[in-house]
């Protein structure tokens, strides 16, 4: 079985491109090719995918979200990193370049 590289805060992250997305009122829809299953993302969710159209450091996306939204920094930082772990266990993002 393949390692997934570990996601951590420098780690350069981007949606993989056999992933299908569409809007629908807000809200993203995606659909894995390869795996062959779908899943919605919440409004938050919707906007970090959004987000990695382009590679992106996970830092990157906390600095945004923290921007657009009240949250604390460590508790913006620990839940998009297990979101993005979530994303990445059924590769629907690609990690570009690994920490470190």
């Amino acid at each position: 079985m393949e390692q997934k590289p570990k996601i951590e805060l420098s780690t350069t992250v981007i949606r993989a491109e056999d992933v299908l997305a569409t809007d629908i009122d807000g809200e993203v829809v995606m659909m894995s090719i390869r795996h062959g299953t779908y899943s919605g993302l919440d409004l938050i969710g919707s906007e970090i995918w959004e987000l990695m159209d382009r590679p992106r450091t996970v830092s990157e996306i906390c600095d945004i979200m923290t921007e657009r939204y009240d949250v604390e920094r460590g508790r913006c930082e620990a839940d998009v990193l297990a979101y993005l772990d979530d994303l990445a266990s059924d590769d629907s993002i690609r990690v570009v370049a690994a920490a470190g």
